[in-house]
């Protein structure tokens, strides 16, 4: 369901008025950037598109979306104005709250995610190790005491119904 709100969502962003006054880029990249962006919004950050804030916008842009390029990726140059496009789009199609702190705060991420990517940062950091839950308790065997407190062997007592 979510993948194809992403296609939806970029196929009426690459159909809008916003899209196609983007001169300069290959249309192939802006679809590519488009994707990257309403994938980390709808499946990293959990939101729609129109309920981002400044905030959310920092992290998805400088934090998320870099790891989406290849080291060094060419594509990146056109981050800016691909993503100044789609919010611009999605202001003028939805109700978007908070769209002119989300402007505001487009440069500086648009220009770090650039510059990570550039720099070779860009790469997701690998998953932290989880260790395996160990249950703490005992086993209970078949001729301990019951832990009803009944006296019985859990085998004749609470062991039988099982």
């Amino acid at each position: 369901m979510v993948h194809q709100r992403i296609a939806l969502a970029t196929a009426e962003f690459l159909d809008s008025p916003w899209a196609r006054s983007i001169s300069g880029v290959p249309r192939e990249s802006v679809r590519f950037i488009a994707e990257a962006f309403l994938e980390s919004c709808y499946d990293g950050l959990g939101l729609e598109p129109r309920l981002l804030d400044a905030e959310h916008l920092r992290e998805l842009v400088a934090q998320r979306l870099p790891g989406r390029f290849a080291r060094k990726d060419e594509r990146v140059a056109h981050v800016p104005a691909v993503i100044e496009a789609l919010v611009e789009h999605l202001a003028s199609t939805t109700v978007m709250s908070q769209a002119f702190e989300v402007r505001r705060a487009l440069d500086a991420a648009s220009a770090e995610c650039v510059e990570s990517v550039r720099a070779g940062r860009n790469l997701p950091e690998a998953p932290a190790k989880v260790d395996p839950y160990v249950h703490g308790a005992d086993k209970l065997g078949r001729n301990d005491p019951c832990s009803c407190g009944s006296g019985k062997k859990f085998k004749k007592c609470h062991g039988k119904d099982s």
